[in-house]
C-alpha cells in the first residue's frame, strides 16, 4: 500500500511537473511566434524601402545620363558658335566691330540714362 501511495504521488507530481512544463513551452512558444512576425512585417518594410530606394537610385542615374548628354550636345553647340564667331571676326572684322560699337553705344546710353542724377526730377506738365 505504501509503494501504492509513493507510486501515486510520484505519478501525480509526474503529471503536474508536466502540465507546468508544456504551458511554459506553449508560453514561450508563443511569445517566438510573435518576434517572428515582427520580424516578418521588418522584412516586409526593408525590401519595401530598398525597392524605393533602388527605384530613385535608378532615376537619378537616368537623370544624370540625361544631363551629361545635353551637357555634351550644349558643349558641341557652344563650341560650334564660337567657331562660327572666329570664323565671321576673320573674314569680315568690320562686321563684329560694328556689332560691337553698336552694342557699346547702347550700354552707354543706358548708363549714362541710370546714373543721370535729375533723372527723378518732376517735370511740369505740359499744358
Amino acid at each position: 500500500m505504501r509503494l501504492s501511495i509513493l507510486l501515486g504521488v510520484s505519478l501525480a507530481a509526474s503529471v503536474a511537473g508536466s502540465y507546468f512544463y508544456i504551458n511554459m513551452q506553449k508560453a514561450q512558444i508563443a511569445q517566438l511566434q510573435v518576434e517572428l512576425q515582427t520580424a516578418v512585417n521588418n522584412q516586409q518594410v526593408l525590401e519595401s524601402t530598398i525597392a524605393q530606394q533602388n527605384t530613385q537610385m535608378q532615376e537619378q542615374l537616368e537623370n544624370q545620363r540625361q544631363n551629361q548628354v545635353r551637357i555634351a550636345e550644349l558643349s558641341e553647340m557652344n563650341d560650334e558658335a564660337r567657331q562660327e564667331v572666329t570664323e565671321l571676326a576673320i573674314a569680315r572684322p568690320e562686321s563684329i566691330q560694328r556689332i560691337i560699337n553698336t552694342g557699346t553705344s547702347r550700354v552707354h546710353a543706358q548708363f549714362v540714362d541710370l546714373t543721370n542724377p535729375g533723372q527723378f526730377d518732376e517735370t511740369p506738365a505740359a499744358e
